[in-house]
């Protein structure tokens, strides 16, 4: 597992080990959006058999990871964070009349 240099000072400030970090992506809901790949952590997802002060401590982490190659862009904590992160994409998805229309791009723009 790689960690960009931005996920390696918010998991030392926040405390969030590496064992953790394996336990989240083990058993956390992984949701793909905003152009990102989310883990969250919900109470129900940590088995029954995990110690109650790790499992305390697992609720609510969220692991923002690259889609293409699972390189972990940050960790943060937010025991509503499944509702936040399937709200980001309707943020920036306004549409014409929004205020951050999303661009198409034509294939010849690209290259």
């Amino acid at each position: 597992m790689k960690f960009t240099t931005h996920a390696i000072k918010r998991v030392n400030m926040r405390r969030i080990n590496k064992e953790m970090i394996d336990i989240a992506l083990k058993y956390g809901v992984k949701v793909y959006n905003a152009g990102a790949k989310f883990v969250f952590v919900r109470k129900k997802d940590i088995p029954d058999d995990l110690p109650a002060e790790i499992a305390e401590k697992i609720e609510g982490i969220v692991l923002v990871l690259n889609p293409v190659d699972n390189t972990i862009i940050t960790v943060y904590k937010n025991r509503n964070g499944l509702r936040e992160i399937k709200r980001k994409i309707k943020r920036y998805d306004k549409g014409d009349s929004g205020k951050f229309p999303r661009r198409i791009f034509k294939f010849s723009e690209l290259f």
